[in-house]
């Protein structure tokens, strides 16, 4: 069985850091989000019921703290079903990052959650408003996961990306080709998101 493609926790972190970076200059008037050209490797999986773009939510007041270990406490439920078993050791496990493999007799998915706390809500807004503007692939906003939720994604790799309060979450599964994304993966990176929030409110 072949191991999933698994996102470096560097690179995760270092493309994190370049949004902020953004964030931190303003780059305002930067290009409308989405490439025109979305190139042979972009995947099409089904939207959520909403296909319109997401409204801004109102102020929610909620100040994130993190502490311990992010693993733990994420809600990787909504891909236990696919795959029951996670790997004895992660490859990244910090307040702020987990990036971890989970497997099925046949196929296996890497799952990255990245957490970013933000110094207010609106900070946190810009910074996924800007990552929107500098997205590199086609993009399509959804429902139900923090505020200003969007998804990118090709055939083995997709990432969502919202905030609520100061907390900014890229949840992404990454899998080989071969062993195929599953077709309702946005859903459940919707409900990975959702039970993330929850599990790391105050």
């Amino acid at each position: 069985m072949r191991a999933a493609r698994t996102p470096v926790a560097g690179a995760v972190r270092r493309g994190t850091a370049a949004v902020f970076a953004a964030v931190l200059l303003a780059a305002g008037g930067a290009g409308c989000g989405g490439s025109d050209e979305p190139g042979d490797r972009t995947i099409t999986l089904p939207p959520l019921p909403s296909t319109e773009k997401t409204s801004a939510a109102p102020p929610t007041g909620v100040v994130y703290k993190l502490s311990g270990d992010l693993c733990e406490k994420a809600d990787q439920a909504p891909f236990a079903d696919l795959y029951p078993t996670e790997d004895d050791k992660r490859l990244a496990s910090t307040e702020k990052l987990c990036v971890t493999r989970r497997t099925s007799p046949d196929k296996s998915i890497s799952l990255t959650i990245d957490a970013d706390l933000l110094p207010t809500e609106s900070a946190a807004k810009l910074f996924v408003e800007t990552g929107r503007r500098l997205a590199k692939r086609p993009y399509t906003d959804v429902d139900g996961a923090g505020a200003d939720a969007y998804w990118d994604g090709d055939k083995d790799d997709v990432k969502l990306t919202s905030y609520h309060g100061n907390l900014v979450l890229e949840v992404q599964a990454a899998v080989n080709v071969a062993d195929g994304m599953p077709k309702d993966v946005v859903q459940r990176l919707v409900r990975v998101a959702e039970g993330t929030y929850a599990k790391l409110a105050p």
